[in-house]
């Protein structure tokens, strides 16, 4: 594809700014025509919004009505960030309609969905995948990189969380992230897929949960009537254990309510040879544990982003041409980079016309997972993960 990919994004809230700002700046930043996007329309079921925010980041057009971009003969690419419950009716419209789609995760409101959307999705032969951003992240990519290298010898355990704590504030309104029926899971479908999937990314996939769920904040006022209380259906933390196919073990967890975590994706994987940690709370770092290293100078060391780790190179780490390699190092990068990396692999998968992983297969996984969570923390009982052939 050497043409401009052109785009059509349904949903102008939040994660409008994101997409568009990776978009416009990827073919600048890899300097390679092939990464352009055109962006063509944007669409919001608020049209003010979409008008407004069509003008603020360079859209086309806009309009209210999602079928403007599915089924828009102009679009060659669309995107989705919508609320979960969209997903599934604006994604298998797209597919039918011969589109590639990129959707915001997680892919559905379960695994049933989710099935049905990566079938149809594989059958279209188009390219499909879930924005599962944070696979793109360099320290991300170097840790995946030395565990397939053996650095750490056999996995022996993983600990990985999400958590943040904006949630806590009884005063946010009830809005669709707080509804079982427009969300799926709460904090465990919003913030804890991204946690399951580095899981998968990093060690392999799961075979059995044994999990506890809680809800702090049980009521919230209504958006529209503060004076009017409505019920919160969904978790607030959800915490698991977990058994790796490949025998590892491992915990999960999520909150979007506990005091002191801002954004911290974090998570440990020990091996039988080494280990490593990241968070992101400092997401320029990755911590690395040799258990070769002289007894003297044991101890877990600090890897610094630059341009030698995946992805890095096209932001702020000049080549200075030496024969080591060696560039400016730990200039930083952020949350940004962090989604236009992911647009990058998406560019590339455009261009190559296959589905590379995270696919449409990697978000029905992260839905089985989730629901086998939630199904564990109803039961009281471990859970083995039921596993869709697609």
């Amino acid at each position: 594809m050497n043409k401009p990919i052109r785009v059509g994004m349904i949903g102008a809230g939040y994660m409008v700014k994101l997409h568009s700002l990776s978009m416009r700046n990827l073919a600048a930043l890899t300097d390679d025509k092939r990464d352009s996007f055109e962006l063509m329309h944007l669409v919001d079921n608020n049209v003010e919004l979409a008008e407004h925010e069509a003008k603020r980041w360079g859209w086309a057009s806009a309009d209210s009505d999602w079928r403007t971009v599915t089924r828009n003969p102009d679009i060659d690419l669309v995107d989705i960030a919508t609320p979960n419950d969209s997903h599934y009716e604006m994604c298998l419209d797209a597919v039918a309609n011969g589109k590639n789609v990129l959707c915001e995760k997680p892919l559905a409101l379960d695994r049933q969905q989710a099935a049905e959307m990566a079938r149809q999705a594989k059958a279209s032969g188009k390219v499909h995948m879930v924005n599962f951003t944070y696979r793109a992240w360099p320290a991300i990519g170097h840790a995946r990189q030395l565990i397939r290298d053996g650095k750490l010898g056999r996995i022996r355990h993983f600990e990985g969380h999400y958590f943040q704590d904006h949630n806590n504030d009884p005063s946010i309104p009830l809005h669709w992230r707080f509804q079982k029926t427009k969300a799926g899971a709460g904090a465990l479908g919003d913030v804890g897929s991204h946690i399951i999937d580095l899981a998968r990314f990093l060690v392999g996939d799961i075979a059995s949960v044994a999990a506890l769920t809680d809800c702090f904040v049980k009521e919230r006022q209504l958006p529209k009537n503060k004076a009017q209380m409505g019920k919160v259906t969904v978790d607030d933390l959800a915490a698991a254990l977990v058994r790796f196919e490949n025998g590892a073990t491992g915990t999960i967890k999520a909150s979007w309510a506990l005091p002191g975590f801002k954004n911290d994706v974090f998570f440990e994987i020990i091996g039988d040879k080494g280990a490593m940690r990241f968070s992101w709370q400092r997401s320029n770092e990755l911590q690395v544990f040799d258990s070769e290293d002289a007894p003297q100078i044991s101890g877990y060391r600090t890897v610094l982003l630059g341009r030698a780790h995946p992805g890095a190179e096209i932001f702020w780490f000049p080549d200075l041409g030496g024969e080591l390699g060696v560039g400016v190092t730990a200039q930083g990068m952020g949350y940004g980079e962090a989604f236009t990396l992911s647009f990058r692999h998406f560019a590339k998968a455009l261009r190559s016309g296959e589905s590379p992983s995270p696919n449409f297969v990697d978000g029905l996984r992260c839905c089985e997972i989730i629901d086998a969570i939630l199904e564990s923390a109803i039961e009281r009982r471990w859970v083995d993960v039921d596993k869709t052939v697609i």
